[in-house]
């Protein structure tokens, strides 16, 4: 393949999203999407993600965002980067994604308390929504140019097959519902985040430890502040307000929004990456192993 300073987009358009998705959401993450970018999906997106009391009450039993938060963070890119850049269909991605199915059910023994708290089938679907559109939120957002049709089009395909591979504690989604299209994602997970819920001990103290990890992991001491506010930002005003971890100022709500806007536009201008990201996050993993060594 010839590359030159901008080749990514070049590849994608020749293409067809309703065939050649799989190979679209590899090449558009593993030589698009930064490492710090991963990062701002993952984090913030959980903390949507747990809304759900039983969703934070479950994290909370396991410990491990609370314990262990590198390792979750590791852990949790392994799955993205099977299922993105080795894809679905490959050994990588099935092998995850049958890990994953029985970690799932083995937590769900383990929680009699929860019951059915790996049951409820729109709880596997917005994360998968929210994975496949919460890009394309921001950047709308913040005025910018979201997601092309075309790569609506491989993210919806992307999501949907997960989907059908995801078990609950009832049994196989294969045959249940997904959104049609990325409209109906968008419009599902809007839905999804109006419902009423209510906020858990759990939710605050889980919300918490992630806030921190990822200012901690990210930013140098003296930024660790604006650290937290961007993951407040992402997060978004309600659910910072459910997990009661506060919420910004206009100030500093105009601070992040820009740090995030001339993230995005400096991206738009800067080479796509040749490494493809699986082999950054290793890197990255090693060396900051190695700086943390006595």
């Amino acid at each position: 393949m010839r590359r030159g300073y901008k080749w990514v987009d070049r590849e994608l358009a020749r293409m067809d999203p309703d065939t050649d998705w799989e190979r679209m959401i590899s090449l558009y993450v593993g030589h698009r999407v930064p490492e710090f970018a991963l990062a701002m999906m993952v984090y913030p997106g959980t903390m949507r993600m747990m809304r759900p009391g039983f969703g934070s009450a479950t994290l909370a039993h396991t410990g491990k965002l609370e314990t262990r938060p590198r390792r979750r963070f590791e852990d949790g890119n392994k799955f993205l980067m099977a299922w993105m850049v080795d894809g679905l269909s490959s050994a990588a991605g099935r092998e995850a994604t049958g890990r994953l199915n029985r970690i799932h059910l083995a937590i769900a023994r383990g929680t009699p308390h929860l019951p059915g708290n790996f049951d409820d089938v729109d709880d596997f679907v917005y994360p998968l929504v929210l994975l496949a559109t919460s890009a394309d939120r921001v950047q709308t957002s913040l005025g910018l140019p979201g997601t092309s049709e075309h790569m609506k089009t491989a993210w919806h395909r992307w999501a949907r097959t997960l989907f059908r591979l995801l078990v609950r504690e009832s049994g196989p989604l294969a045959d249940e519902a997904f959104p049609e299209d990325w409209d109906a994602m968008t419009e599902f997970a809007l839905k999804f985040e109006s419902r009423p819920y209510e906020g858990t001990e759990s939710g605050h103290r889980v919300a918490t430890a992630m806030m921190e990890f990822f200012a901690e992991y990210w930013f140098p001491t003296p930024l660790r502040a604006f650290g937290r506010d961007l993951t407040r930002y992402l997060a978004g005003e309600r659910v910072c307000r459910l997990h009661r971890i506060g919420w910004l100022s206009p100030r500093r709500e105009r601070a992040v929004r820009l740090f995030l806007k001339s993230a995005f536009l400096a991206q738009r201008l800067l080479p796509d990456y040749r490494r493809p990201l699986p082999q950054r996050l290793r890197q990255t993993r090693r060396g900051r192993s190695a700086a943390s060594t006595p």
